[in-house]
């Protein structure tokens, strides 16, 4: 079917190809997923069974476009080897069904619809738009005649590293800040304060939560307004003169949600987020998705597998001592959470080690460890549930991005610590 699907003398569609589409459409129509979600993969040339569609625009697609080439096991729509080569029963005995809800091919389509179909894109939402409206601010120039590559979010994230790095105040940010965007020209949009400073920024969401002294609990959701530990009944807060509560330990909390967001927000990863599921890994094992547990999930959860967009995860947590060889002990915990679906020359890099927690010290968080997990536990039972909506700029479209976690990666001591 992927051979000329018209006849070049009439333009209509020829006797084979419309009978093959038939048949096609009626087996791909009366797949699980399709009847629960009403929407399969379209394999015309174009969408490369990359781009979920409607039944009815599946049907438009390949009566304009014809089949991608190649395409002779439906592995996409439910077919295997097997049924090629013995005959797929459903095929006939679905075939005048299917034809009948779907009116027969509509053989009127006329040519302006055609090229509409084909230039149709999907727009992002609301908050994926607010994303690429701050990169296209990052273009902008921090002041008329000013260097390239000089823009306010640059001049704002080299302050901000300034602020780490040295440890500065507030207060001698906002003089450092007035103080530049007074010696600039005028009309410059350098930021004048730490607050524009911090709302310059890449946007991205973090939570500090109160922790018992003990590690008993974390002060999260039901009990975020709690002042003592559930467990052991000690406070909150420290004792203090001023009004300001101030607790005895905290820890960091980065939701990775919006992180994978902008994976397939950015042209550079995109199209690599599916890579996973369309490598060809001649036997070999070069990436955790060749491997047999990987199959062997995705064969026990195939609507999860049917979308190759869907992030698989792994999580890795270790101490170390903050300061190194000195005297002083002090055990940080980082977790780290990576997404496999890059390829092995991009999943390893830094860029997609990304950084959810901070357990902070100085004791050992020894068993405890499993508390401050609570949040991230949280938002990839979500993730697996319910999944999040996020515009793929690679498609052009929004898909129902969900997640899994696969493994844990960890030494035996760090083993024994996590519950999972």
């Amino acid at each position: 079917m992927d051979h000329n699907h018209q006849d070049p003398s009439t333009g209509l569609l020829t006797k084979e190809f419309a009978e093959g589409l038939g048949q096609f459409m009626a087996f791909a129509s009366n797949q699980e997923t399709t009847l629960q979600m009403g929407k399969m993969y379209c394999p015309c040339p174009i969408c490369q069974n990359r781009r979920f569609g409607t039944v009815r625009g599946v049907w438009k697609h390949l009566y304009s476009r014809g089949f991608m080439a190649g395409y002779k096991v439906w592995y996409s729509h439910g077919e295997t080897d097997l049924m090629v080569n013995f005959g797929s029963i459903s095929q006939q005995n679905n075939l005048d069904e299917v034809g009948e809800q779907q009116g027969g091919v509509d053989e009127h389509i006329g040519n302006v619809q055609m090229v509409e179909d084909r230039f149709r894109v999907e727009e992002p939402k609301f908050e994926a738009q607010i994303f690429f409206d701050m990169l296209d601010a990052a273009k902008t120039p921090l002041y008329d005649g000013c260097r390239d590559g000089i823009s306010p979010m640059s001049s704002a994230t080299r302050m901000m590293s300034i602020k780490t790095d040295y440890n500065l105040s507030e207060d001698c940010v906002d003089a450092i800040a007035d103080f530049v965007k007074d010696i600039l020209p005028e009309d410059n949009l350098s930021p004048a304060t730490y607050y524009e400073i911090h709302v310059s920024g890449l946007g991205l969401p973090y939570q500090m939560i109160d922790v018992c002294i003990d590690n008993c609990m974390i002060y999260w959701r039901r009990d975020v307004v709690r002042t003592s530990c559930r467990f052991c009944g000690k406070p909150r807060f420290q004792e203090t003169r001023g009004k300001s509560k101030i607790p005895y330990k905290i820890m960091w909390y980065l939701p990775i949600t919006d992180r994978l967001k902008r994976l397939y927000q950015s042209k550079h990863t995109a199209e690599a987020m599916r890579w996973h599921g369309e490598h060809e890994s001649n036997r070999e094992i070069s990436h955790p998705s060749d491997a047999k547990a990987w199959k062997h999930f995705q064969s026990m959860y195939p609507s999860f597998a049917f979308e190759r967009r869907n992030v698989y995860l792994g999580l890795s947590s270790d101490g170390f001592n903050l300061f190194g060889r000195h005297r002083r002990q002090y055990s940080l915990w980082p977790v780290i959470v990576t997404p496999y679906n890059l390829p092995p020359s991009l999943c390893m890099k830094r860029e997609f080690l990304f950084l959810t927690i901070l357990v902070p010290g100085p004791e050992h968080p020894k068993r405890s460890l499993d508390v401050f997990l609570q949040p991230l536990i949280y938002e990839l039972k979500m993730l697996w549930d319910y999944g999040v909506e996020v515009y793929d700029i690679a498609s052009k479209e929004n898909f129902m991005m969900r997640a899994v976690l696969m493994w844990t990666i960890n030494d035996f001591p760090a083993y024994g610590m996590l519950s999972g």
